[in-house]
């Protein structure tokens, strides 16, 4: 992963905990509590020991740190330097979700050895659809793409309920989101 990730993660722990916790979670992993460089790679392992630390600090499960974390990616990207770039991938909250792979086609330019996910729709109604995700890390991400999908909604001021239909675990998912 990119520093950028374990930066939105060091920043939501800080705005929603404090920094002091910040700390106390990177002296148990031995890892410098200094910002993460956003074009430095790090092992998926750095980040998912991030994960780890933080649900035993703050004793919450796995599933709800990374629906939150995939919530509070958008307000991260929002308050960067891509929030051009995010906001011009689409008019509306399935016009976004379906130029993921696009956006990530874009940055590919930015981050060297990018290994992002796809991602795209099947209309099921005008009130539904089926995201389909696919990835190759070797890491639980749908808690994530949940809390994404989630905050790809708000970003447009609209709501949705997002729905696993996979088993998690896979480098496929499908998600039932209803608006």
């Amino acid at each position: 992963m990119y520093g950028m990730v374990n930066q939105a993660i060091k920043m939501m722990v800080i705005e929603t905990v404090n920094e002091e916790t910040w700390d106390d979670i990177c002296t148990s992993l031995d890892i410098s509590s200094s910002d993460f460089d956003s074009f430095e790679q790090h092992s998926d392992q750095v980040t998912l020991d991030l994960v780890g630390s933080i649900c035993e600090k703050l004793d919450i499960e796995a599933p709800e740190l990374l629906e939150s974390f995939g919530e509070y990616w958008i307000k991260f990207a929002m308050n960067s330097e891509y929030k051009t770039i995010l906001i011009s991938f689409g008019e509306n909250p399935l016009d976004l979700i379906n130029s993921l792979d696009s956006l990530h086609t874009r940055l590919e330019l930015t981050f060297d050895d990018l290994n992002p996910p796809s991602f795209h729709t099947t209309r099921v109604s005008n009130q539904e659809v089926i995201v389909h995700y696919n990835s190759s890390r070797d890491m639980p991400l749908e808690f994530f793409v949940v809390g994404l999908l989630k905050g790809i909604f708000k970003l447009f001021n609209a709501i949705c309920n997002v729905e696993i239909l996979d088993d998690p675990g896979t480098d496929k998912a499908r998600f039932k989101v209803q608006f």
